[in-house]
């Protein structure tokens, strides 16, 4: 087996040979590799301040499926490859997803030419690539135990949804479905991701949409019930005229 590395400037990740047809897999993982935070910084997505560690890449699954020429369905699964093998984990939110590589510190570490946070005026490091894999591989075992802690509603994937809704909306639609003793699973969520995903070729926005089903207090949601709206339901009770998903 090959050991050792060899130096990639990260200018090769923008070449129009590097870009120009769908990514392999490989590519793929080299590209998240070399796009990579190589010291702590941050992002702002949607006016939100994202913290991105040494080893992470807060980048969106339509960002990547974009990049790489694939569907957002094939970079779900690619990265779920990935983080079944432990090569990677997973932080997902209605903003982004944030990606840790679990052994940054293998392919980027020890004798590169940027220096490590922490490394001493001549470039001699003041701590060696072993400590700084040490850290980088405790960090990727707290996100994963920090998922696991979370895990239910919390950790529920929104990525079938076409865009974001306004946070006080979407908090105003868990506090109808809590209401409704009508629990909020990942099943849920991904059905109404489908029917969102249709009124938004309709023409209606996430908020639009939410926003309705509040207001009728709907417990399921269909596209074509934004078009054929019946506000004569609108007044009774949320008890009695809460709909159901439609059947499909």
């Amino acid at each position: 087996m090959f050991k050792g590395w060899f130096k990639v400037h990260r200018l090769m990740l923008e070449n129009d040979l590097w870009l120009a047809e769908k990514f392999t897999m490989g590519q793929a993982w080299v590209d998240l590799i070399g796009h990579a935070n190589h010291k702590p910084g941050s992002v702002w997505i949607r006016g939100i301040e994202v913290k991105v560690n040494r080893g992470q890449i807060a980048w969106s699954e339509l960002t990547m499926a974009h990049r790489w020429k694939w569907s957002r369905g094939k970079v779900r699964r690619y990265l779920g490859t990935l983080e079944t093998r432990q090569m990677i984990v997973q932080q997902k939110s209605n903003q982004t997803s944030l990606v840790t590589i679990c052994k940054y510190e293998v392919y980027q570490g020890g004798d590169t030419s940027e220096s490590i946070p922490g490394d001493t005026a001549d470039d001699t490091p003041s701590s060696t690539p072993d400590e700084h894999q040490t850290v980088h591989k405790q960090e990727c075992n707290n996100v994963e135990n920090e998922k696991k802690k979370d895990k239910g509603a919390a950790a529920l994937d929104y990525s079938s949804w076409p865009e974001s809704p306004d946070p006080q909306i979407l908090a105003d639609w868990k506090a109808l479905r809590k209401s409704a003793k009508a629990p909020i699973s990942q099943t849920v969520v991904t059905r109404f991701g489908n029917q969102l995903s249709r009124a938004k070729d309709l023409g209606f926005s996430v908020d639009d949409c939410l926003g309705k089903v509040i207001e009728k207090g709907w417990k399921g949601f269909n596209a074509d019930w934004m078009a054929n709206d019946n506000s004569s339901s609108f007044g009774q009770p949320a008890t009695r005229r809460i709909k159901e998903f439609p059947k499909e």
